[in-house]
């Protein structure tokens, strides 16, 4: 008896049937991993393409002044709402942008561009941005609109969520832990034309 179970034991050991469903058993989470994190990497590149594009080409009507493109209106001036409908309707793909997107805008000093670092524009404002982090109470961020000839620093944040709540490569960008959520930031320099 001990000798036929130690031939069965053999045979099983020599056996190699079934050898692949064990490796695909150990490789194939990894490929899945990998794969989901490259399409989640992929998505925040292009939304974040996105994002820039659409502050870029809006600052530059912006600069211009050109503000009767968007608003007919006889004196009309660029506001925070405005600026944050523009921005969406050219970023097209960014999900729940007018919610989720905040645009702070204000005048630096071409001489002490330093200024910017310190104070409490140090810190980008998103929607969700609480009140510890932006250095007070105060719930809306900074808009200056500027005047003519001004240096002007625009900044926006887009709180984007996640394609796949589980893929490693998507927790290396920056993770908004209030409402899991990406944080994409743009920012732009430009100066206004004189008017």
């Amino acid at each position: 008896m001990i000798r036929r179970l130690t031939q069965k034991l053999r045979q099983f050991r020599r056996n190699e049937d079934g050898m692949a469903t064990i490796e695909f058993v150990f490789w194939f989470p990894i490929f899945m991993i990998t794969t989901y994190s490259g399409v989640e990497i992929g998505i925040v590149a292009y939304n974040h393409a996105n994002l820039e594009r659409a502050l870029d080409e809006t600052i530059q009507d912006v600069r211009m002044n050109r503000i009767e493109v968007y608003d007919q209106t006889p004196g009309a001036q660029w506001t925070h709402t405005l600026l944050k409908q523009i921005v969406c309707d050219k970023a097209g793909a960014i999900p729940k942008c007018f919610d989720n997107l905040a645009i702070e805008m204000t005048s630096i000093d071409p001489f002490a561009a330093n200024t910017v670092l310190n104070g409490s524009f140090q810190q980008p404002y998103c929607v969700d941005t609480p009140e510890d982090i932006r250095g007070g109470d105060d719930d809306e961020p900074f808009f200056d609109l500027g005047t003519s000839d001004k240096l002007m620093i625009i900044r926006a944040c887009a709180e984007i969520d996640p394609l796949f709540f589980g893929t490693t490569l998507g927790r290396l960008t920056r993770f908004d832990p209030i409402d899991d959520q990406y944080e994409l930031h743009v920012a732009t320099v430009f100066v206004h034309e004189p008017f």
